[in-house]
């Protein structure tokens, strides 16, 4: 007998949500394994709905979740990060597939550290294929990251230099456009601290410019931000 999973999708595109069901129904079709139940939500609100009414026999196995979600009306959630820290606390045994459109190394960190979902796609990567392999790793037990964010970590991790949370605060805040005055409020450091650190952030990434924009694009080329 195969093993039935319960799947639920979440996008608030409702192209996108078809696709991904048609993908899984496709590629599963005749597994002599196991097969899907599928549901689907489009927004923050409808996602609490649906959990809210489900009875434990036909709680969820994988969520596939986009990330980039609009502010809930009813709830005080306002992403897709914010519906997955809820899901886990109604789900405790769901594995959650987090779906982001962004390829920001620290935004990636963000939402590993945030949520650790137990798998991680780039949109753009998440065709069939990859969206079938992700869902086959985590029914096995293993996590899966799409190709795009594994080479943005092996990029960072291969580099020798060593920043902390303060030097990718600063490098994130500086990217943003903020300045000296707007730096002071947003750091805990003095404006001769913000400086020294920023001159030895030129030195640990070997830039011979004092351009912040200099500074920001080789953080970026190196994969620190």
């Amino acid at each position: 007998m195969k093993k039935v999973f319960n799947i639920l999708i979440v996008d608030d595109h409702p192209v996108v949500l078809e696709g991904y069901t048609n993908f899984i129904k496709w590629h599963f079709k005749e597994h002599p394994v196991f097969s899907f139940n599928i549901a689907s939500a489009t927004s923050i609100d409808k996602t609490v709905e649906l959990i809210s009414n489900i009875v434990p026999q036909n709680t969820f196995d994988i969520v596939l979740l986009d990330i980039s979600l609009p502010d809930g009306n009813t709830t005080k959630m306002h992403s897709g990060e914010d519906l997955g820290l809820f899901l886990k606390s109604k789900l405790p045994n769901v594995k959650i597939i987090a779906i982001t459109a962004l390829n920001d190394t620290v935004m990636l960190l963000n939402i590993i550290k945030k949520l650790s979902p137990h798998g991680l796609l780039i949109k753009s990567d998440t065709d069939g294929e990859v969206l079938t392999t992700a869902i086959k790793s985590i029914i096995k037990g293993c996590d899966y990251y799409s190709q795009t964010i594994v080479e943005l970590f092996k990029k960072r991790v291969s580099q020798n230099i060593v920043l902390d949370d303060l030097d990718i605060q600063l490098l994130v805040e500086l990217a943003n456009g903020a300045k000296m005055k707007e730096l002071e409020q947003l750091l805990p450091l003095t404006k001769s601290g913000i400086d020294k650190r920023r001159r030895l952030l030129k030195e640990k990434l070997n830039l011979q410019s004092n351009s912040d924009r200099d500074l920001v694009l080789k953080a970026k080329e190196k994969g620190f931000i």
